[in-house]
């Protein structure tokens, strides 16, 4: 083994035993000796660098702190999640209350609420003047385009939650429908519905609503006296009425 070689094993392994190094060192004249020796009193230092007393229970210390922010984290992870839950039903129940708010406040709505304490007025069969629908309306600041429908039994000026309406009732095939006429509140475009018993339509008419409404009546009733009245508001160019 040359010295090369030797200071070679030595700077890799310089607590190697092996007896060639060991004999090499002992042979050799040109230092290579002095070089083991520093070779070990680094190592010596290194040794004695890092031997550092470990304190008492600190691989449980270390331990616990993991565990400790894994818990952290997990609560943090559960309280993101629980808030983000708790977001989207807040939304749920706000969408889903104002829903209920707005269909409670709907026309609709409104018009089958105001029914109960006007159901004797079904009951009515003297058919009304002509002059007294005609004040019927004038009673509201409207006026009628075109003749009211035959067989109108009822005429009253009304309210229907805020709004104010024309009620009437007409009679056709022994069959009575209501008629709630609010001039001045608006809405978008026709539609059915069915309420608490009652079979309804919702129209659009140019200067105001028209709500006609029944219990039991036919729909071929329900239509005429629907279409009845768009043209006797709004005039005899008024589109028809669709099916109730």
């Amino acid at each position: 083994m040359n010295c090369l070689d030797f200071r070679r094993r030595i700077g890799a392994e310089p607590r190697s035993r092996d007896p060639e190094l060991l004999a090499h060192r002992d042979a050799c004249r040109d230092g290579c000796g002095a070089f083991w020796q520093r070779a070990q009193r680094f190592e010596d230092d290194i040794e004695a660098a890092m031997a550092v007393p470990v304190p008492d229970g600190l691989a449980d210390r270390i331990l616990l702190a993991q565990a400790t922010s894994e818990r952290r984290s997990q609560v943090v992870r559960r309280r993101g999640w629980l808030a983000m839950a708790a977001s989207l039903i807040i939304a749920f129940m706000g969408a889903g209350m104002y829903w209920r708010h707005a269909d409670l406040n709907s026309l609709p709505a409104l018009a089958v609420a105001h029914m109960p304490g006007e159901l004797d007025a079904l009951d009515l069969t003297r058919p009304m003047t002509d002059a007294q629908v005609d004040a019927g309306f004038e009673g509201r600041g409207a006026r009628l385009k075109g003749p009211a429908p035959a067989g109108v039994t009822y005429v009253h000026d009304c309210w229907v939650g805020p709004y104010r309406a024309v009620h009437l009732v007409t009679r056709m095939n022994d069959e009575p429908v209501v008629a709630l006429y609010m001039p001045g509140t608006m809405t978008v475009g026709d539609s059915d519905f069915h309420r608490d018993g009652w079979d309804g339509r919702e129209m659009a008419l140019s200067g105001g609503t028209l709500v006609v409404l029944a219990q039991g009546a036919s729909r071929r009733t329900m239509d005429a006296v629907a279409r009845g009245w768009r043209d006797a508001i709004d005039g005899q160019q008024a589109p028809s009425v669709g099916r109730i």
